[in-house]
């Protein structure tokens, strides 16, 4: 956790704070039976691949969610749920606004790849992205929104589950970026628990644990219900928008199996244009 959190500042309870994430760990958990428990580590934001490093050593932190891709489903136990449902790989788009009218006016592939679009360091997703044509610029987490207030990329592509979100917080640094409600990209990228290799244990309560969330449906009502999350469903119709999709090269065989069976949006092949179903 942030060392600028409410938690880590001293100002509320562990009991208090509620994150997406979080309040998915306490809820997988307590359908797990057993008596593990959530407690954080407080730190600077670190990177992706410094995260790596820290759940292979173990000492810090047990687990963490990001991406996916191969290298970390070797290195670490990735629990083959998605905790965001299929919903991260729809991705919107954050843009300025004397770009949006061009944006939201684009037919085909080849038109959305003539913009520029920038990613977090070390993200599976700008692989992804390069490999499927565009042109990225890479940036830390906590500056992206201001890079693209600064215009040094185009655009800034957001999982339809956080973007509304995200966007009501970075405009107050970045006064200029508004969201493009009309237009979107789609490509199976989903996101983890990753478990320290030194944790088995709780790899496999959570394991059990996400299961038993999705079954039971708990997983979706968190979903579109959490004050982190339902910005987005309220205020974003999927109906409304022009999806494009792009294939991911980069997702292991096992989370192409994870996807058929948990996502919300099929795994088949959607022509330009059309939306997953």
């Amino acid at each position: 956790m942030s060392l600028g959190s409410a938690y880590c500042k001293g100002e509320i309870s562990w009991e208090d704070h509620t994150e997406y994430d979080v309040d998915l760990l306490r809820l997988a958990l307590s359908l797990s039976d057993s008596d593990i428990k959530v407690r954080p580590s407080c730190a600077e934001y670190p990177t992706e691949q410094r995260r790596i490093a820290m759940l292979q050593s173990g000492d810090e932190i047990n687990v963490v969610f990001f991406g996916t891709n191969a290298e970390r489903e070797e290195k670490l136990l990735p629990v083959y749920v998605p905790i965001y449902m299929g919903t991260t790989g729809l991705r919107l788009f954050m843009t300025q606004p004397e770009i949006l009218h061009e944006l939201n006016d684009i037919e085909s592939l080849q038109e959305l790849k003539k913009f520029t679009m920038g990613q977090g360091i070390g993200w599976p997703d700008g692989d992804t992205l390069r490999l499927n044509g565009f042109s990225v610029t890479d940036g830390r987490y906590m500056t992206l929104h201001k890079m693209l207030n600064a215009q040094r990329f185009d655009l800034y592509p957001r999982a339809y589950w956080q973007i509304v979100g995200e966007w009501q917080w970075m405009r107050e640094s970045a006064p200029n970026i508004v969201i493009s409600d009309k237009i979107a990209l789609y490509y199976p990228q989903p996101i983890y628990f990753f478990v320290s290799p030194k944790a088995p244990e709780l790899h496999k309560a959570l394991q059990i644990g996400m299961e038993r969330a999705f079954d039971t449906g708990l997983l979706w009502d968190l979903l579109q219900t959490h004050p982190e999350t339902a910005p987005s469903f309220q205020k974003l119709n999927l109906k409304d928008l022009r999806i494009f999709r792009i294939e991911n090269p980069l997702l292991p065989e096992k989370s192409v199996e994870a996807m058929k069976k948990y996502s919300m949006f099929q795994q088949r092949r959607v022509p330009e244009g059309d939306s997953p179903q």
